[in-house]
């Protein structure tokens, strides 16, 4: 499995007082990345995050891996024409493959939420992680989760002795019994029934 392409990273080396030592060429560069970072979070927040290369032809997308590679290399040795050179490469890339994405049909990803009310608290379960942005910007309230985390958490819960307890009530009383609450502290019950 190869290793996807990532966006460089801004150092934000325009800040005086966390880098008051840096080089002309180092700012020159880090300003010469500005656009291309504004540009891929406008494409992140309609495809979803990192998510648009996945969208486009192998062809487009190993064409995308080699400019970033490129654009890489040149901020690893600062050099301000070349970073320049190869940040409207990239640019040209971002825009050739939304194009490409909508010509082929491509959805954005989903912004849709399972919503669950448990003690007083909204919880969002995204469909979707890669759109998280999105999703928090229409709905700050929430508290969000990925569907892998939820999985998670049901393992772990697997593993527990009240876990223990609901497949035994799911036992006696069917599927259709539901567990709606649990109180961490009780579940050291000096009782005799298993459930």
């Amino acid at each position: 499995m190869t290793k996807r392409p990532t966006k460089p990273k801004r150092q934000k080396k325009s800040d005086r007082l966390m880098y008051s030592g840096i080089s002309k060429e180092e700012m020159m560069c880090d300003m010469a990345v500005a656009p291309m970072d504004r540009l891929a979070e406008h494409y992140d927040q309609v495809w979803g995050i990192d998510r648009l290369p996945e969208l486009v032809s192998p062809e487009t997308a190993a064409k995308y891996g080699s400019a970033m590679a490129k654009l890489n290399a040149a901020l690893e040795v600062n050099d301000p024409a070349e970073v320049q050179l190869r940040t409207e490469v990239v640019m040209r890339g971002l825009h050739a493959m939304d194009a490409e994405a909508k010509r082929l049909g491509a959805q954005p990803a989903s912004t849709d939420v399972w919503e669950v009310e448990l003690n007083g608290k909204v919880i969002g379960i995204m469909r979707d992680a890669r759109n998280w942005k999105a999703i928090k910007a229409e709905r700050p309230d929430l508290e969000l989760v990925t569907l892998r985390e939820v999985a998670v958490a049901l393992a772990a819960w697997q593993q527990t002795v009240p876990a223990e307890y609901e497949r035994a009530i799911k036992d006696s009383f069917g599927d259709e019994a539901e567990v709606i609450g649990f109180k961490p502290g009780e579940q050291d019950l000096d009782d005799s029934i298993p459930w």
